[in-house]
């Protein structure tokens, strides 16, 4: 899991619309999937088509209790550090004990204060950055990033891997998509998480650097696509 120039995905397990609309409206630089059930939670975990970063999780719903479900839910992500935050209209000391007698990282009770709520979900992002990782490369298909040495390769079976010259900031824009492949980036996630927050970048300058990188790769099994007034993926490209 990235988070160096990428955003979150976080899995969000609410029954009420209205409040998943407020989520994804005050985490709006993130990428929320939302559930209603705790069924639908534990498929969409198990499924493994989707890396979460982090969980909020409601208490009441349709289908069972989500603290009682906590620690069950906490097992599928086995080998990750995947912080689960209880959102809960109760506000009650005992609650929140137990709450984190589960294994809660934190609690927040309904209605959370906009700021409030995106503080405590970017620490809890924060810390999980701030751990250990051992994981140093990214691949997808038959490029490879390693973020030690700064580098990307396309890999060559049974002889030398071709190595790809990317400029500093043409590495960073692939890596961002290179976390999440088919995601698709908006220009400007990729101005925030490339170029820095408060920065002026014009669309034409994003475009040139995209068709850098692409004309780059062009000879891997890579391309990275437009998404008509939505931004950039990285994707697998057709067979011929």
């Amino acid at each position: 899991m990235w988070y160096e120039s990428d955003m979150a995905r976080i899995l969000c397990i609410e029954d009420s619309k209205e409040f998943q609309i407020y989520l994804t409206s005050v985490l709006r630089e993130h990428t929320l999937v939302h559930v209603s059930t705790l069924g639908e939670a534990t498929r969409a975990v198990d499924s493994g088509h989707l890396d979460f970063d982090l969980v909020l999780l409601d208490v009441s719903l349709p289908d069972g209790n989500g603290m009682r479900a906590l620690p069950k839910l906490k097992e599928a992500f086995t080998g990750k550090q995947v912080p689960f935050i209880v959102v809960s209209a109760d506000s009650d000391m005992l609650s929140k004990v137990a709450a984190f007698g589960v294994g809660a990282d934190d609690y927040i009770s309904k209605p959370p204060d906009s700021s409030e709520l995106r503080a405590r979900v970017e620490a809890k992002l924060r810390w999980v950055n701030s751990t250990p990782k051992n994981r140093t490369t990214l691949t997808f298909e038959d490029l490879l990033i390693d973020a030690e040495k700064i580098s990307v390769e396309i890999v060559r079976p049974n002889t030398s891997n071709t190595p790809v010259d990317l400029t500093p900031l043409e590495f960073k824009l692939l890596k961002l998509l290179m976390g999440r492949p088919g995601q698709v980036f908006s220009r400007e996630a990729i101005i925030e998480r490339v170029w820095g927050v408060g920065r002026y970048i014009t669309p034409r300058t994003i475009d040139a650097h995209i068709s850098h990188i692409r004309n780059k790769i062009e000879d891997s099994r890579v391309r990275i696509e437009t998404v008509l007034t939505e931004g950039y993926k990285l994707a697998k490209k057709n067979a011929p």
